[in-house]
């Protein structure tokens, strides 16, 4: 994981954190898939999954590469190394949460998060999706696609493999993307028009996820599971 991190790229991270009622609602859905008492997260940021794991006495791992991201996990007790390669053991569960979509070779990296992962285990993926809402604001913080179901088979495409689980998350943020790209509208990093959007938008319609899960949103969860063999 070799990706550098531009100033975009860490104002994602910090206000990310501000989204209360989003980050409970993705965090609960990522949860649902995870089986056990330990978890590797893959580019962990400010470690805010990390401490909702950590509260449910869950034991987590933690992987990232910027040092102001590792300061705060350290703060925070939460074990982290800046490479895969100084893994000692497998595990059952691996997230990586709005990871994939900054690296280039999206493949290799997958490959390698399998190398620790147990046989029968999952590596859960939560990544932007739909091309349709890409924007500026996806250049900015160095976004190389947007995903869809055809490039999530393809990336996950080994007989080793089983997709188990895929479905849309977001169907309100995605309108809003798609309004604000055929308006023409800025779209920025900005702490009080975050915490609006959390409040007075995501949180009131989140529940049309109900409606969409299976045919559009923002983002997408991906559960793949290891085979036996």
């Amino acid at each position: 994981m070799k990706e550098k991190f531009n100033q975009s790229d860490i104002a994602a991270l910090e206000s990310v954190s501000y989204a209360k009622n989003y980050n409970t609602y993705i965090f609960n859905l990522i949860s649902s898939y995870i089986s056990g008492n330990e978890v590797l997260d893959f580019g962990a940021g400010y470690g805010n999954y990390c401490l909702y794991l950590k509260k449910k006495g869950i034991e987590v791992v933690a992987i990232e590469i910027n040092e102001k991201a590792t300061n705060r996990l350290n703060k925070l007790e939460i074990k982290n190394f800046n490479n895969l390669n100084k893994l000692d053991k497998k595990f059952k569960n691996i997230v990586s949460l709005n990871v994939l979509e900054h690296i280039d070779n999206d493949q290799e990296i997958l490959n390698e998060l399998l190398e620790y992962l147990e046989p029968g285990g999952r590596i859960i993926l939560y990544l932007p999706a739909s091309m349709i809402v890409w924007t500026k604001l996806d250049e900015l913080v160095n976004h190389k696609r947007r995903y869809s179901k055809k490039l999530i088979k393809e990336l996950a495409n080994s007989k080793t493999l089983n997709i188990d689980h895929i479905q849309w998350v977001d169907f309100v943020g995605w309108g809003t993307l798609l309004i604000s790209k055929i308006l023409g509208i800025k779209l920025e990093f900005n702490k009080k028009k975050i915490i609006f959007y959390d409040t007075y938008i995501f949180k009131p319609f989140k529940y049309l996820d109900i409606l969409f899960k299976f045919i559009i949103g923002k983002n997408i969860i991906v559960v793949i599971s290891k085979k036996i063999i």
